[in-house]
C-alpha cells in the first residue's frame, strides 16, 4: 500500500503502520465505522491522537500524518480511485500546507503533530437511556425468535453478543426445521436452500419454477453466515453504535420471516442425512 503525496511521488508505509491497519481491518464488521476495540466512547479527538501517535512513533513521514490529522483520511494508490475529487484535493492541500509550515519555520521536521489535532470531546457514540432502547426495539416488529434471543442482551447494551444471539438461533431454527442437525454455518445453508436439490424451499421459487430465486434465498443465508454470524463469534468483535446493531437484527428478523414460509421438499429426494420428506 503506498501513500499518495502527489501524482508522481509515493512513499510506501512502514511494515508496523501496516500491521496496525491490517489488525483494525480484521477487527471490523460491516455496518460500524470506528474499528478499534479501546474505541468504546472515545471522543474524535481521542481516536485522531491514538492513530497520530502510531504513526509518529513508527517513523512515517509528517506529510502524510499532517493530512491524515487536517482531512482524517488515508489516501491511499488503492482507495484513491474510490474517493472524491474534492477529497483528493483536500488531501494534496494538507500535504502543501505542511510544506508551507516548514519553510515559514513555524514547524520543525522533528516537531510533534500532535497539538493539530483539534480537541472535539463529543462521544462518537452517546449512551442512550433503557426507555428509548426499548422504544428503538420494540418498534421494529421483529420476529419472535429475534425477541427471545436478543432483547434482554439489547437492553443491556451487549450489543455484540445481541446480535450473535440472533444469528445463532436462526441458524439452529434452520436446523430444526430442516431436520440437518449435524450441520451448521456454510455447510448448513448451502445444504438446505440450495437450487438444485433444497431441503426447504421458499413458495415463490416452487410456484414459478424458477431455480434463480431459490438460488438467491440461499446466498442471502450464506451472507448472513459469513459476514455476520462468523464474525461476531469471536469474542473481540465489538458493537457501540444502536443504530447498526438494529439494522442487523432487522436483517436476521428478515431471514427468519422468510424461513417461516419455507416449506419442506414433497418428492422424496431430499440430501439430508437421516431426513424422510
Amino acid at each position: 500500500m503506498d501513500l499518495v503525496k502527489d501524482d508522481k511521488i509515493r512513499i510506501p508505509l512502514t511494515k508496523e503502520l501496516m500491521e496496525l491497519l491490517r489488525i483494525i481491518a480484521c477487527n471490523s464488521h460491516i455496518l460500524e465505522k470506528y474499528v478499534f476495540s479501546e474505541a468504546r466512547d472515545k471522543s474524535e479527538y481521542d481516536l485522531i491522537r491514538m492513530m497520530a501517535n502510531v504513526m509518529e512513533k513508527t517513523g512515517l513521514d509528517k506529510h502524510y500524518i499532517y493530512a491524515f490529522i487536517k482531512t482524517q483520511r488515508m489516501l491511499t494508490k488503492e482507495n484513491k480511485k474510490y474517493v472524491s475529487a474534492e477529497d483528493i484535493r483536500e488531501w494534496k492541500s494538507a500535504i502543501r500546507q505542511y510544506d508551507k509550515l516548514l519553510e515559514t519555520g513555524a514547524l520543525k521536521p522533528t516537531d510533534s503533530l500532535i497539538p493539530f489535532i483539534s480537541a472535539s470531546k463529543t462521544p462518537l457514540n452517546p449512551k442512550k437511556g433503557k426507555s428509548e432502547l426499548k422504544r428503538l426495539f420494540d418498534s421494529r416488529n421483529f420476529h419472535a425468535l429475534i425477541i427471545a434471543s436478543s432483547r434482554k442482551q439489547f437492553l443491556n447494551y451487549n450489543f455484540p453478543d445481541a446480535v450473535f444471539s440472533a444469528y445463532k438461533k436462526l441458524l439452529n431454527t434452520i436446523k430444526e426445521k430442516s431436520g440437518c442437525i449435524q450441520e451448521d454455518g456454510i455447510t448448513l445453508v448451502t445444504t438446505v436452500f440450495n437450487a438444485k436439490d433444497p431441503i426447504l424451499v421458499t413458495p415463490l421459487a416452487k410456484w414459478s419454477q424458477d431455480p434463480s430465486i431459490q438460488e438467491g434465498i440461499m446466498h442471502l443465508f450464506m451472507g448472513a453466515v459469513l459476514s455476520v454470524r462468523n464474525v461476531f463469534a469471536h469474542k473481540d468483535i465489538y458493537l457501540t453504535e444502536t443504530d447498526a446493531t438494529l439494522e442487523y437484527l432487522s436483517f436476521a428478523s428478515f431471514l427468519c420471516k422468510i424461513l417461516d414460509n419455507t416449506q419442506r421438499r414433497d418428492d422424496g429426494n431430499s440430501s439430508a442425512k437421516g431426513v424422510s420428506v
